[in-house]
């Protein structure tokens, strides 16, 4: 699967620093994405669904389901009340799997953070592997669908957004009108959410992760899924980091110590790893003169908000709206 840096060099993808960044890592969060190509149907139930990697073609609703991507597959299985018999350990929560999502008690979880476990993945018996959110997917994909007919992303690592990716798992789960209902639940709480809070709307934000070690990571990308998320309640992302050198993950810059004051905007949103981490940058001397800051349109977020909005699905969303909007809110009445 390999591991986005998000928190802590997790792997030798270390895309997770990055990704929390916005971590909203990635697959677009707009409301009104386009609709993914239609699947076929060429005899009886079966169904084809198209993919950047390779076209999946099943006879029949696939009975045990394997999940390999790094979050939002298990997320959309697991919404759609797939029969999940192996999912990959997210290594950044205690118990392998993110607050929002609850797998049954027998759905094995397995540690993908450098590659898949083939022998695991086989062993399970899979119908179907979803991979979508597999950071790793151009190599592990030949494999992959060695087992199992094997769903990768339509156009490309993190570029499809999140309800695409429900409606493609649930074009082939054979549980499509059940995606499209909990994609308009979702859309609902999100239209609500922005009625609420108009003063959101011309802010201006940037959004990174602060690890151990004084990493410092920006999303430098209007297309990130960090930076649509906000841009659905009309924000913006500041023009002082979209210029930035790019970094090896996607949509991210990474800043020096000396660099800080480019985070500076109307609303500036930080994630951290550890409360340590948090608390060293807080006391930095350039940190805390940001204007931001000092009118308190600063907002901290711990690992658990950040991932939600760095990989937004139909689960992880209406957690980060709970959790993350009233924040924002408080920080943009501070700037008014």
């Amino acid at each position: 699967m390999r591991t986005p840096e998000l928190a802590t060099p997790l792997s030798r993808r270390g895309f997770l620093a990055g990704t929390i960044g916005a971590g909203l890592v990635m697959a677009g969060c707009s409301t009104s994405p386009a609709t993914p190509a239609a699947p076929t149907t060429p005899t009886g139930s079966a169904v084809s669904v198209p993919g950047a990697l390779g076209t999946v073609t099943l006879k029949a609703a696939p009975q045990r389901v394997a999940a390999v991507g790094y979050l939002r597959d298990t997320d959309i299985a697991v919404a759609l009340g797939a029969n999940l018999v192996v999912a990959s350990r997210n290594q950044l929560f205690g118990n392998g799997t993110a607050a929002w999502v609850k797998p049954k008690p027998d759905t094995k979880l397995i540690y993908t953070s450098d590659a898949p476990n083939y022998e695991e993945i086989a062993a399970a018996r899979p119908d179907v592997i979803l991979a979508n959110d597999d950071f790793g997917l151009a190599k592990d994909y030949p494999l992959l669908s060695k087992i199992a007919p094997t769903l990768s992303y339509l156009h490309g690592v993190n570029k499809d957004s999140w309800t695409e990716m429900t409606q493609r798992a649930g074009d082939l789960l054979g549980k499509r009108a059940l995606a499209d209902q909990l994609i308009t639940q979702v859309q609902g709480k999100i239209a609500d959410a922005k009625a609420q809070h108009p003063e959101l709307a011309g802010k201006t934000f940037t959004f990174g992760p602060v690890q151990a070690g004084n990493q410092i990571y920006t999303i430098s990308s209007a297309s990130d899924p960090g930076a649509a998320f906000f841009g659905q309640f009309g924000m913006t992302l500041s023009p002082s980091v979209t210029g930035l050198p790019k970094s090896s993950t996607p949509n991210r810059a990474q800043l020096s110590p000396e660099q800080i004051q480019l985070l500076d905007a109307d609303i500036v949103i930080i994630s951290y790893d550890t409360p340590q981490t948090r608390a060293a940058f807080e006391a930095n001397p350039l940190f805390r003169d940001l204007p931001a800051v000092k009118r308190g349109a600063y907002v901290g977020l711990d690992l658990t908000a950040a991932v939600a909005l760095a990989f937004p699905s139909v689960l992880s969303i209406p957690y980060a709206l709970d959790g993350v909007l009233p924040k924002l809110a408080a920080a943009a009445k501070s700037h008014a």
